[in-house]
């Protein structure tokens, strides 16, 4: 491991700079206003409705960052930040800006945790105008995983598969393009079943799946089904959570049928990997019982419901799947 030297934890420090930069394009939707046009900083200012002298300073750091491009006196967009982060684009990431921008504020709120702990009264109940936006940035996120995702679960039939609190069903999506034989119920929050229908309606699979909205503790899984696609859940709850969510599954699959997690999961030092280690302190702020686990805590946890014979795969940026088999 690479230790920081004074001028690295400095530049580190620094960064938030450049962040916070980014962050007010995004707020002030400088790149929507961009468009495919270029634009002076005074024009920037009246359709942003931005103090010239703050626009211009603005959208020249911007340039410095390499975000936009400046010719003469106008500004314009660069193909990806028109491509990402103006909304007239098809390919705009509006779930991840969405989230960068919440983030912010949040992570204001770090120190105070640390010393203080979680406030508990700050979580209530799943807001949808959150969980909307939300579910369109783990649609965004899923690209990078869902094709070794769908490589690994796919070596084996996959059969009837419940995808639990599955977000938009884009890893589903991958492993039914995969199997053609697979049928997939998605179960999540009727807020994020409206994006999953969206998402899913030109994927070429949305006839092999079936929607179920509910709370993933209330809601009955069927009896008899082959596997299971736990992602990104267990780092939400507590243990005696998740092992509430386990027995059930359990109850749900078929003898030999297959729970596959997917998860940042730490190694036994808890430094490794990188992402699932800083990991840990954005489920403090986000989460009212949540943590990062090792393989070995989630492993024990899934023991004490019947399950063994696990497998790991690793994804990439400290995400990785654990195929838990029913015994």
């Amino acid at each position: 491991m690479a230790f920081l030297s004074f001028e690295s934890f400095i530049r580190k420090i620094d960064q938030l700079e450049e962040a916070n930069i980014l962050i007010a394009a995004l707020e002030f939707r400088v790149f929507t206003h961009l468009g495919k046009r270029s634009l002076t900083f005074a024009t920037m200012a009246k359709k942003a409705g931005l103090q010239s002298e703050g626009a211009e300073a603005l959208l020249n750091a911007l340039v410095a960052l390499g975000a936009i491009r400046k010719t003469g006196n106008t500004f314009a967009n660069t193909p990806d930040s028109y491509k990402h982060f103006c909304e007239h684009s098809p390919h705009y990431k509006r779930g991840t800006i969405f989230l960068r921008k919440e983030n912010r504020d949040e992570w204001s709120k770090l120190i105070n945790i640390i010393k203080n702990g979680r406030n508990l009264a700050e979580f209530g109940n799943d807001d949808p105008r959150f969980r909307e936006p939300f579910t369109y940035a783990m649609h965004e996120r899923s690209s990078q995983f869902s094709k070794p995702l769908a490589k690994f679960i796919t070596r084996k039939p996959v059969g009837k598969l419940i995808d639990l609190g599955g977000g938009p069903g884009s890893y589903s999506a991958e492993i039914l393009k995969v199997d053609k034989s697979a049928q997939a119920v998605l179960i999540d929050r009727k807020a994020s079943l409206k994006v999953a229908k969206s998402v899913l309606k030109n994927s070429g699979v949305i006839k092999r799946f079936s929607f179920v909205a509910g709370d993933l503790f209330k809601v009955t899984l069927e009896k008899g089904t082959d596997t299971v696609l736990y992602s990104n859940i267990l780092h939400i709850y507590s243990e005696s959570e998740n092992l509430i969510l386990f027995k059930k599954i359990h109850e749900s699959l078929k003898p030999g049928g297959r729970l596959i997690l997917v998860d940042l999961f730490l190694k036994n030092n808890r430094i490794e990997p990188f992402d699932a280690t800083l990991f840990s302190l954005t489920m403090l702020l986000f989460t009212a019982t949540g943590k990062t686990y090792t393989f070995k805590e989630t492993e024990n946890l899934l023991k004490k419901n019947g399950f063994g014979k696990f497998k790991r795969c690793e994804l990439g940026q400290g995400s990785s799947a654990i195929e838990a088999i029913k015994v």
